[in-house]
C-alpha cells in the first residue's frame, strides 16, 4: 500500500498519512475587482493577510479520524501541493513564507539546478549569494479549520472516500 504525503493532524491525536488523495489550495480572496472611469481593471486590496483555503478529496476507503472532525475543527495539514517562493538576487538567509514539511524542500536556479542548503527552524541558510533570482520550492504545513466534511461510501463497489475543505487560520 502506498501512502501519500499528505499528513493531517487533529488537536490530541497523532497524525495521519493518507494515499490516493489530491489537493487544491485556493487563495481565499482579499479584496474585489473594479473598473476605473477609464476602463482599466483594478485590484482594491483591503489587506495584507495572504491565506489559503484548501480542498482535499481522498478515495482511501475511509478516514480513521473523522469522529473528531466536524465543522470549526482546527486542524494541521502537511501539504500535497507545493509553494514556490522566489530569492531576490543577494539573498544569502531565505525565511519561508511557511512552514515546510521535512524533506519536502529543493532550492533551484533559473536553470534547474540544485542549490546546497541548511535549513534551520524556518530560515534557509545558502552557502554564498547569487546574482540572479533563485526559487524555493516546499510542501507547507498549514495551519487550518475546517470549513466543510463530507464520508462518501459506494456500498455495491466497496468503495469510500471523504472530502476535506479548510481555510486557514
Amino acid at each position: 500500500m502506498h501512502n501519500s504525503d499528505l499528513i493531517i493532524s487533529l488537536a490530541g491525536h497523532s497524525s495521519y498519512s493518507i494515499s490516493n488523495c489530491t489537493q487544491e489550495l485556493t487563495p481565499i480572496p482579499n479584496g474585489e475587482f473594479r473598473t476605473s472611469i477609464n476602463g482599466n481593471l483594478l485590484f482594491l486590496e483591503t489587506s495584507e493577510r495572504h491565506k489559503y483555503r484548501s480542498t482535499i478529496v481522498c478515495k482511501d476507503g475511509g478516514a480513521p479520524f473523522s469522529d473528531g472532525i466536524w465543522i470549526g475543527s482546527q486542524l494541521l495539514i502537511g501539504c500535497v501541493q507545493n509553494l514556490w517562493q522566489v530569492v531576490e538576487p543577494g539573498n544569502k538567509q531565505i525565511l519561508l513564507i511557511r512552514p515546510a514539511v521535512a524533506g519536502s524542500i529543493s532550492v533551484i536556479n533559473n536553470f534547474g539546478d540544485n542549490i546546497r542548503f541548511r535549513i534551520r527552524d524556518n530560515e534557509l541558510s545558502l552557502q554564498r549569494t547569487y546574482d540572479d533570482k533563485i526559487f524555493v520550492c516546499f510542501r507547507p504545513w498549514l495551519s487550518m479549520k475546517v470549513i466543510d466534511f463530507v464520508l462518501e461510501t459506494d456500498e455495491w463497489n466497496m468503495k469510500g472516500g471523504w472530502k476535506l475543505q479548510a481555510e486557514e487560520i
